[in-house]
């Protein structure tokens, strides 16, 4: 019977991991949940067909609180966000690091999965904003929306939005970026 086999498996992990302090036992749980990919649901494309595959729940381990956390997202329709063309019309993200949150926003169906950096490259590419300037300073921008709490790695290659970072995505596609524009500015040569 399933139920004995889930049991024998619950009674083994306890015994194990009891005499373990509260940090070694999240590692080893936050180790399982990666390895066996519960809970984490892989988005491939940022069509609008491929985004209406509706996941609700996702475990988030949180490190820094030292808990797991099980966080429950709403379902809002992909149609009520702007496409990323849209967003590059209105020119509603302000920064590179905005655009990498808001391509992060819509590959991970709105937070709801993970993403790579392989899927922002294909925003990018999909907006018609890939550049050899974007590829080079892409693992920098992943790394400021770190910095920023907007985003967190799950492992090596896979990364999971905050809640801090969907809210300031929603507010960026929103049209209320609170990052001040750059304008480029031509450079002089030296003589």
């Amino acid at each position: 019977m399933l139920l004995d086999k889930e049991m024998e498996a619950l009674v083994k992990c306890t015994e194990l991991i009891k005499d373990l302090d509260d940090q070694a036992r999240l590692r080893v749980v936050k180790y399982l949940v990666e390895k066996f990919e519960i809970g984490i649901q892989r988005q491939v494309s940022f069509t609008e067909s491929k985004s209406a595959s509706k996941s609700t729940d996702i475990k988030q381990i949180d490190v820094d609180k030292d808990e797991i956390e099980d966080t429950s997202y709403e379902d809002v329709p992909s149609s009520e966000y702007p496409t990323l063309k849209d967003l590059l019309i209105k020119n509603y993200p302000k920064s590179e690091v905005e655009w990498i949150l808001c391509y992060a926003f819509y590959a991970s169906n709105f937070g709801k999965t993970t993403l790579t950096k392989e899927d922002i490259t294909s925003g990018y590419k999909e907006n018609g904003r890939y550049s050899t300037s974007n590829r080079n300073n892409l693992t920098n921008n992943v790394k400021n929306c770190v910095k920023k709490d907007w985003m967190k790695s799950v492992n090596g290659t896979e990364f999971i939005l905050k809640k801090e970072g969907k809210d300031y995505a929603k507010q960026v596609v929103s049209g209320n970026s609170t990052t001040k524009e750059r304008k480029a500015t031509s450079r002089k040569k030296k003589v």
